[in-house]
């Protein structure tokens, strides 16, 4: 019933999340207030997550730290497999379905990625992937306090992932689960926030024109439309003019 309550809020904020304009381009009317969101949660990371994923990370030897790491993405795949049926995409939801299956048995637990090793990827689908399936083709930006980067309509998306380790432990869950989850879903992201912290001029932009660039390539499976890729390369040619 929760899960079912989930997703009928995701249907309800899809009504309110699709706005004229170019498919999936970034749309950030609430820029003031999400810079501010993006500022508050920026100093509590620096201050508090980073520093404890970097500690995470250097005491954790890799195969350990990868192993967390594939068990919360397990959990997580129950999700992927179901969206991959409702994008009617059989394939990709019966290839996270035996992840799942061989992860959690001769994995044990997703501890070790089994199915990887079987040539069965992970697919990353999503219920804001199946909102845009369904045509909610664009949605303002939102940055969620402590969580990040999100849109409108792939917030319920967002706050499911973060609920299904809970959903499908049920009893078996405990509020250190989550702590675990988070460090080390921070350590894994180090590198790229490393990378954005020492090249970006705006980092604020940065992270918000990649989500946007990103969640194209997982809403088109990687295969972008010809017509977009000379959008961008026009929109670029015109940026660097300006400067």
């Amino acid at each position: 019933m929760r899960l079912i309550s989930i997703v009928f809020f995701a249907v309800l904020v899809s009504g309110c999340a699709s706005l004229d304009g170019a498919e999936h381009a970034v749309y950030d009317p609430n820029e003031s207030f999400n810079r501010s969101s993006y500022e508050i949660s920026d100093d509590l990371d620096r201050a508090v997550l980073a520093p404890v994923a970097r500690g995470y990370q250097s005491v954790t030897p890799d195969w350990v730290e990868r192993g967390v790491s594939n068990v919360f993405l397990n959990l997580r795949t129950v999700a992927s497999s179901i969206n991959g049926f409702l994008q009617g995409k059989p394939v990709s939801g019966g290839t996270d379905l035996a992840r799942v299956i061989i992860n959690s048995t001769i994995g044990i637990g997703g501890f070790f990625d089994v199915a990887s090793n079987m040539d069965l990827r992970y697919q990353e689908e999503d219920f804001g992937q199946t909102l845009a399936v369904w045509g909610v083709d664009r949605s303002r930006y939102i940055y969620v306090p402590f969580m990040g980067p999100s849109t409108l309509r792939d917030l319920p998306s967002t706050l499911i992932r973060s609920y299904m380790p809970r959903l499908i432990l049920g009893s078996d869950y405990h509020w250190s689960i989550s702590v675990v989850d988070v460090v080390s879903a921070r350590a894994g992201a180090l590198a790229a926030t490393d990378v954005r912290d020492a090249s970006a001029l705006d980092p604020y932009a940065f992270t918000r024109d990649a989500y946007f660039q990103r969640r194209k390539f997982l809403i088109y499976d990687g295969d972008l439309p010809m017509d977009d890729f000379f959008d961008e390369f026009d929109e670029f040619e015109e940026d660097d003019y300006e400067e």
